[in-house]
């Protein structure tokens, strides 16, 4: 019985085949003729992302084609699941990961030790930080990826980012659970703790910031989990025509039609509701 795979090491094999075999089919992507056009909602691929990220990420850069690649992710974990490991691991990358847990970060610098392209900082990003972190990191001005999902505080770190910082795509988790209106948990308010219907931001709040920001919304992945928001700028520069889904997407959490809010995930199990402001 010793010779045998455990539960976990069976699962590790299939995990370590899909992400072969998605390999491939980005390969073959790649060997299609280039354009500017892209349909984002058959785009969705999986190899280290939660959801459909990875593919979305991939098919946004296939179409802009020219742009610094340089990412920057926060609230990264430990770095297995996450929205920039295939451009950390895969296309050579530099980048910036940015964790408070301790054991999440020594597991990220453990992943990384002997890379001299990726960044492994540990500390919490706050709205009065977030410039701090960039400048100390010497993140560009002009880059490749933005991805923040810090379950809680998002909107606001990225309002208060200097907007001389211009990455291509910007990458947010939103909270479906919310209505259309433009709602956000207070700035400062509960950082950490149960995660409820009340956590992060709706989609209208991000999409509205994004507009202010100079960012246009382009896609919902299918798990109504997370927002894309292209630069303007580039979507003018390389006459980008992507088609996406952008508007009616409920939380559909593993793809089971559930809403992964309702229930507490994080904290000490208790189920709190945090204060949120409707932002203008």
């Amino acid at each position: 019985m010793s010779d045998l795979l455990d539960l976990s090491d069976f699962k590790n094999v299939l995990y370590v085949d899909r992400i072969y075999a998605s390999l491939q089919t980005l390969e073959n992507r790649n060997l299609a003729p280039k354009s500017t056009k892209r349909n984002l909602s058959t785009s969705e691929l999986r190899l280290f992302s939660q959801n459909g990220e990875d593919g979305v990420i991939d098919a946004i850069l296939r179409a802009i084609g020219d742009y610094n690649k340089f990412f920057v992710e926060f609230g990264v974990g430990d770095g297995w699941s996450c929205n920039t490991r295939l451009l950390a691991e895969v296309f050579d990358w530099d980048g910036l990961y940015i964790e408070i847990d301790d054991k999440d970060h020594a597991a990220l610098q453990e992943r990384y030790c002997k890379s001299s392209k990726i960044q492994c900082k540990k500390a919490a990003v706050t709205p009065a930080n977030i410039n701090e972190l960039f400048a100390a990191a010497k993140v560009p001005k002009r880059f490749g990826v933005l991805s923040i999902d810090i379950d809680g505080q998002d909107y606001w770190v990225w309002k208060a980012l200097d907007n001389a910082y211009q990455p291509d795509l910007v990458v947010m988790e939103f909270n479906g659970a919310l209505d259309s209106t433009s709602l956000v948990v207070e700035e400062e308010g509960i950082p950490q703790g149960a995660l409820t219907a009340t956590w992060g931001a709706s989609l209208a709040a991000l999409t509205d910031l994004a507009k202010k920001k100079g960012y246009r919304l382009v896609h919902i992945e299918m798990a109504g989990v997370n927002a894309f928001f292209i630069r303007e700028k580039t979507i003018v520069e390389k006459s980008l025509a992507l088609q996406g889904i952008t508007e009616n997407r409920s939380p559909n959490f593993g793809l089971r039609g559930r809403n992964h809010s309702d229930v507490t995930l994080y904290g000490n199990g208790e189920k709190k509701d945090r204060p949120q402001v409707i932002v203008k």
